[in-house]
């Protein structure tokens, strides 16, 4: 099971990964409906720091509301390519932190069941974090995007998000393993995750 997740982990970096190598950035950063792009300019190293820091206790904020989430960052003379990078870190981040999170939930069902960790029954996680990171970090927009300029340098920041209702609804599909996972005290935590989560997340 852990190997399994581990080559999981592996392909979908590398998946993510693609077309980093190229050195010319796109002529238009991708689009951002539901994000605005904040500049904020900076005189000294101090303040540059400072938003760091913002963007990492806002990410910070949401793990601890059960929402899974990572922050991306690139520096760059392109604004384009910062922005880019950084919401391409921040998917590879979330999907590592996707498979940790997965592999937890895995370990403390065959632990409260009995069933081996390395059953063939448990093999359900594993597809459903590659269908997840496949289907919706791969294509995920950021939470929140931001950048700072200090002198031709730019600095971006991308914060990624996955709701664990995903996660939830990702896992009753899995036909074998579900009607064994639905009932367990492993499941029930993850759904406490979504149904916070979803409170944070409403107005």
């Amino acid at each position: 099971m852990r190997k399994g997740l581990f080559l999981l982990v592996l392909s979908a970096l590398a998946a993510l990964l693609a077309g980093c190598s190229t050195p010319a950035p796109a002529p238009a950063p991708e689009p951002e409906p539901a994000v605005s792009v904040t500049k904020q300019r900076v005189e000294d190293s101090v303040v540059q720091s400072s938003l760091s820091t913002e963007m990492q206790t806002l990410a910070d904020q949401i793990t601890q509301a059960g929402g899974l989430a990572a922050l991306g960052t690139d520096e760059s003379m392109s604004l384009d390519l910062a922005l880019n990078m950084a919401k391409k870190n921040g998917r590879i981040e979330l999907a590592r932190i996707l498979n940790t999170h997965i592999e937890a939930l895995a370990k403390a069902f065959s632990e409260e069941t009995g069933i081996p960790y390395d059953s063939l029954l448990l093999t359900g996680f594993n597809n459903a974090a590659r269908i997840i990171t496949k289907q919706q970090i791969a294509g995920s927009i950021a939470k929140e995007l931001k950048y700072e300029q200090t002198g031709d340098t730019f600095t971006a920041y991308a914060i990624m998000v996955l709701d664990p209702k995903v996660i939830v609804d990702q896992l009753a599909k899995e036909p074998d393993l579900y009607p064994r996972l639905q009932p367990s005290k492993a499941f029930d935590v993850l759904n406490q995750e979504a149904i916070a989560y979803k409170a944070f997340t409403q107005p």
